[in-house]
């Protein structure tokens, strides 16, 4: 009987995530606008061989709420490979290529990696019944920014609005509101901000005049306050 494990993710954060096999770097991957090519980089963080596959799905949203749709072509996110054998401790790049309209609105994709042993691909189907072998579905984000984009937000009191198209990401960090939260590092909070969505800073003390805030889109960082 083959074991799977599905993992579902909310951008709530961005983080990189790993299992025993393979480690497919952030679960966000965000293409900015002027780009139409993104490459990942997938490591197989074990001594032995592995079979990696992906499949590519279109989301309404990348929150928990989001549901599949259809992609408006067939060749809208092309991916290359669409598979692969990964020797142990090996690292492959994994390439994206974006063709669908160049418009105005943002476009979210699932992409679906499962991690399975080299020998399970070469068994037979007989040598297979009653063997129990362990396989892994990992499910990452990838944004795609509009090809029209407009970058614009509103920031007010600790309180950062997205009013522009396309998603960014809000940071802070400083000394925390609570004493007890600090451990000789102070505060430090990551926000993922789809367009239209606002979001408070929670933790940091914003009355403190070394307190940091901060946006980074398209590789740069924008001080707030």
């Amino acid at each position: 009987m083959k074991k799977k494990y599905s993992i579902s993710l909310a951008l709530t954060a961005v983080m990189s995530f790993s299992v025993e096999a393979i480690n497919v770097g952030e679960i966000t991957s965000m293409m900015s606008a002027d780009s139409s090519i993104l490459a990942k980089e997938v490591s197989n963080t074990t001594d032995t061989a592995r079979y990696v596959s992906l499949s590519v799905e279109r989301i309404s949203s990348p929150m928990a709420g989001g549901v599949v749709i259809p992609m408006e072509s067939k060749s809208e996110l092309l991916s290359t490979p669409a598979s692969l054998i990964m020797p142990a401790e090996a690292s492959e790049n994994f390439r994206f290529i974006y063709k669908g309209p160049e418009d105005d609105k943002e476009r979210y994709y699932r992409l679906s990696w499962t991690d399975e042993p080299v020998t399970e691909q070469d068994a037979s189907k007989s040598a297979k019944l009653g063997q129990a072998t362990t396989s892994a579905i990992i499910s990452t984000i990838l944004v795609v920014a509009p090809r029209k984009e407009r970058f614009d937000f509103v920031s007010k009191d600790g309180k950062i609005t997205n009013t522009g198209n396309s998603s960014f990401r809000v940071i802070s960090y400083g000394p925390c509101r609570d004493t007890s939260r600090d451990i000789g590092k102070g505060c430090r909070e990551r926000y993922y901000l789809m367009p239209g969505i606002s979001t408070k800073i929670q933790y940091t003390d914003l009355t403190n005049k070394k307190t940091r805030i901060g946006i980074w889109h398209d590789g740069k960082y924008i001080n707030v306050e």
